[in-house]
């Protein structure tokens, strides 16, 4: 693994047994859908939370199994 990255395990909402891994920048923007508050926004790849976040990627949203930042 390299630095400065996150490391995500997902699995998509709606499909059983579908499980993706994704590596992203430490400072890249995504898209995640706030699960206490059921709010979208833009934040730092680095800032994701397993607890609170749904992460949306090309308009579907994945539940994020594990996120390992080195």
């Amino acid at each position: 693994m390299s630095r400065n990255q996150c490391h995500f395990t997902l699995a998509e909402e709606g499909v059983p047994g579908m499980i993706k891994n994704a590596t992203y920048d430490r400072d890249e923007r995504l898209e995640v859908r706030d699960l206490c508050t059921r709010t979208s926004t833009m934040i730092r790849a680095a800032e994701v939370s397993i607890y609170r976040h749904t992460l949306f990627l090309r308009g579907r949203a994945f539940r994020i199994l594990n996120m390992v930042v080195q």
